[in-house]
């Protein structure tokens, strides 16, 4: 009797441990977690484990309160200065090389200048969109998973365009230069079309087309010399340069349909790049990552940081 009741406590026993042993996985060996980084990307992973998307890092000054002032004050300008009337009968004609440019690439048809004047626009909003759309949204807050990220190259795009704009605006709107095709209006063209009757006739000086897309282009490539938005090496490089090329093709298309000069189209150019190239630099990446903290030393504390 006292065996049969061994034999029974031995039996749940075991079975208690067969279930144990079924119900619990087995214990994963300790893994050592490895650090893979570099200046911009870090990842964390298990040898054996799949990887987690990797994550950019914004080491570089950030937004700062002041720069939300200006680009609400430069987007306030562009605003009103786009409603004012700008100074008629100032400037017309070209200068320099403007009418030699002219004759060589300017299209004969009204309908072939809109067709050219239209692919123009598509452009600017490749090269506009792109620095806010593509490497803010989807390339750092998708693709990286860096929504810190993605919201410090928002807010530079959008200072950049404002204060682009906003400086054209000042510009076109006192010089008041007439559009080449306004030699047109009254004859070629009715004074009573579109193109004749808006104000927009005496904007041509400097090309808000021009100076937007290069600011465009620059913000590409600055971003990509800090941050490896395409993946890093040959693939950033290639999207940098694309994005001037299309800014080159978006200026020369203004010229061609007959809606800027080419000093129009330069000026513009110029302008876009120096915003597009020296805002981020002069305000936030020419900082760095700096930072300060206290670091423990024999007999008291010391200051270290990043400069």
């Amino acid at each position: 009797m006292r065996l049969g009741w061994l034999s029974i406590v031995a039996v749940l026993l075991w079975g208690r441990a067969s279930s144990a042993a079924t119900d619990e996985s087995p214990p994963l060996p300790d893994l050592p977690l490895v650090r893979e980084s570099d200046e911009d990307v870090s990842v964390f992973f298990a040898p054996g484990v799949e990887l987690r998307r990797p994550q950019l890092r914004w080491r570089w000054r950030r937004f700062q309160p002041d720069e939300y002032y200006l680009t609400g004050l430069s987007a306030a300008a562009v605003v009103g200065l786009n409603a004012a009337e700008p100074a008629k009968g100032r400037w017309r004609g070209g200068m320099l090389f403007d009418d030699a440019v002219r004759r060589s690439l300017a299209l004969g048809s009204y309908p072939k200048r809109r067709r050219a004047r239209d692919v123009s626009d598509v452009f600017l909003a490749a090269t506009v969109s792109y620095p806010l759309l593509v490497d803010g949204l989807l390339s750092a807050y998708w693709y990286y998973d860096s929504p810190d990220v993605a919201e410090q190259l928002l807010l530079i795009g959008t200072e950049v365009f404002a204060v682009t704009i906003a400086g054209q605006s000042v510009v076109t709107t006192l010089a008041g230069r007439e559009r080449p095709y306004g030699e047109h209006c009254g004859s070629g063209l009715e004074e009573d079309s579109r193109d004749c009757s808006r104000s927009s006739r005496h904007r041509s000086f400097f090309s808000g087309h021009a100076s937007a897309s290069f600011a465009g282009a620059s913000l590409i490539c600055i971003h990509r010399g800090y941050l490896p938005l395409s993946g890093g090496g040959v693939a950033d490089g290639v999207t940098c340069g694309a994005g001037f090329a299309l800014a080159t093709a978006t200026a020369a298309l203004r010229v061609v349909s007959d809606m800027h000069y080419a000093s129009d189209v330069i000026i513009g150019a110029g302008w876009g790049t120096l915003v597009g190239l020296g805002l981020p630099w002069l305000l936030h990446y020419r900082h760095g990552n700096r930072s300060v903290h206290l670091v423990p030393q024999v007999g008291g504390l010391g200051i270290g940081g990043q400069f």
